[in-house]
């Protein structure tokens, strides 16, 4: 509505948009948008393209103001304002909850990845470079990929990249064990090459994942600290097979392949890893 008006008539009635923006909390330049998107118009605007606000207006500004901040865009919003009835903020609403409902799962990521503490995994840190070491781990659950043999490089990558967009990318990061979980009776080195195995990641509480879970049991354990080179791998497991048979122990049938930190190499692999295999 444009009216050609002396100013210090419209004084008493109206807000200039500065102080109606100053009354509302919000700013001149936010007024000017929603005016140009056809959501919230001035009641009057002057010859001289002056805007005026009605003091009635402040309760509509407050609503738009109020969905703005819940998340909802300007679209949302006009497609609301445009069919003011319960169901159609509620439909929007809905849409909006989803959304916010993604956003908190993403932010508990996040938390979890600042917040985590090492100490858990104190016994797979404080190990040499293929010295056995005989040290009891809790157990543990963790996402599990198919179950995989004979795979190429290539292959490997992409059944990594398949387990980690099904986890989300957020959950590669965390400081939580990753690795291998590889079926090796008996530490056998000329085996490893060609035996079945799973990607794992240990298991968020947090995150609401439909992956297959396995749990690592508690116990004592054989581990030994390995470079992730195929000689360096079959060292490792040579020095844990032979000393499981100096101490006339039985080991089990997993290899566990933990690796050490995130910063993934080839093979998803890190540079180094733990190999630990469980007493019988």
């Amino acid at each position: 509505m444009t009216i050609d008006v002396k100013t210090n008539e419209l004084d008493e009635r109206f807000l200039t948009i500065s102080k109606f923006a100053q009354a509302v909390g919000t700013t001149r330049r936010t007024l000017l948008f929603y005016d140009e998107k056809g959501v919230f118009k001035p009641a009057k605007t002057t010859a001289n393209g002056y805007r005026y606000y009605s003091y009635g207006q402040i309760y509509r500004i407050n609503f738009i103001l109020g969905l703005r901040s819940l998340g909802l865009s300007v679209d949302e919003i006009k497609s609301y304002l445009a069919d003011n009835n319960s169901q159609t903020l509620n439909k929007e609403l809905g849409k909006l909850k989803q959304r916010v409902e993604d956003q908190i799962a993403k932010l508990r990521q996040v938390l979890e990845v600042l917040d985590q503490k090492e100490a858990n995994n104190i016994q797979l840190t404080d190990v040499d470079f293929y010295t056995v070491k005989r040290c009891y781990l809790p157990p543990r659950d963790f996402w599990v990929s198919d179950f995989k043999v004979n795979c190429s490089e290539k292959e490997i990558a992409q059944a990594y990249s398949d387990f980690y967009q099904r986890l989300g990318a957020g959950t590669m990061v965390t400081n939580r064990l990753s690795g291998f979980l590889t079926d090796l009776p008996q530490a056998q080195p000329n085996k490893y090459a060609d035996a079945g195995f799973r990607i794992i990641k240990e298991k968020s509480q947090l995150a609401q994942v439909k992956l297959p879970v396995m749990t690592q049991a508690d116990g004592d354990f054989l581990i030994t600290k390995v470079q992730n080179t195929g000689e360096g791998i079959e060292k490792g497991l040579a020095k844990i097979r032979q000393f499981a048979q100096t101490n006339n122990l039985q080991i089990g049938d997993d290899l566990w392949q933990f690796n050490t930190g995130v910063d993934i190499t080839r093979l998803g692999l890190t540079k180094n890893s733990i190999l630990a295999y469980r007493i019988n």
